[in-house]
């Protein structure tokens, strides 16, 4: 079997990956908490046709994503990166811890990018590979309220989408998977309200996952999971842009109540 890694996979859609992924790859999870490593993978391990092995790094740092590299780099069976690592915060930005925005950026933009690049060069030399970068339908809008967040995903959208391009002649495949509300602890450690949206808006970690994968077999440059948020993302590109900003501006005070 060829070996598979997943970044934030102790939860949520990352788990749900590493669930998935572990049908037919060794599967490598990565995340900051070895304890929650632990318990995913007991969960995890009875289902599993390959090997589950926990990597226990905070990759918001530089030595841990130079650590991280290091592994996929001398790994020869490395086949597939979900790069899920990444946090939100909510509030108005001026109002808001400059280093934990900083840190934001570290982790859903910097961390990303170095790890696409080593896996890129990586699958160039073995003519295969698959990346997934998991943006959000956020990076399609401003978000007054969670602007930094907004502003990683739409780096990350828009830089996935081209190096789609660039990959694709060398037989690699790399998609931006652009799910939207998801059950899972991240809106609890955003600060966000989850009861405030309605329940047709959400969308279970293992239907995102599911859908991530059948369109990665298509070479889909961008995957929107779920019909609402596709069409939501198709009506922020005909509506004018000050009406969007407020109307999302309002959606995220709500939200925080």
């Amino acid at each position: 079997m060829k070996n598979a890694y997943v970044t934030g996979a102790s939860q949520g859609i990352g788990k749900e990956f590493a669930r998935a992924l572990a049908k037919e790859y060794n599967v490598f999870l990565v995340s900051r908490s070895q304890s929650d490593l632990n318990s995913a993978i007991a969960e995890l391990e009875p289902m599993s046709k390959g090997m589950l092995k926990s990597i226990s790094l905070d990759l918001s740092k530089k030595k841990g994503q130079e650590e991280f590299s290091e592994i996929l780099k001398k790994d020869p069976d490395f086949e597939l990166l979900v790069n899920n690592a990444g946090f939100g915060t909510v509030g108005e930005f001026a109002t808001l811890d400059l280093e934990r925005e900083l840190e934001e950026i570290n982790l859903n933009v910097k961390a990303l990018v170095t790890f696409s690049h080593v896996a890129i060069n990586a699958f160039k030399k073995r003519k295969k590979g698959f990346i997934i970068n998991v943006a959000s339908i956020a990076g399609f809008l401003p978000a007054p309220g969670s602007a930094t967040y907004a502003a990683t995903k739409a780096y990350v959208k828009s830089f996935t989408e081209a190096i789609h391009e660039e990959a694709s002649p060398y037989g690699i495949y790399v998609q931006s998977l652009c799910p939207g509300l998801t059950h899972s602890d991240f809106h609890q450690r955003a600060g966000i309200e989850k009861s405030k949206y309605p329940n047709i808006m959400w969308q279970t970690a293992s239907e995102v996952v599911e859908e991530s994968l059948n369109a990665l077999r298509s070479n889909s440059a961008v995957c929107i999971t779920g019909t609402i948020n596709q069409g939501l993302v198709g009506l922020t590109g005909i509506l004018p842009r000050s009406w969007v900003r407020k109307t999302a501006a309002r959606f995220m005070e709500s939200s925080e109540k």
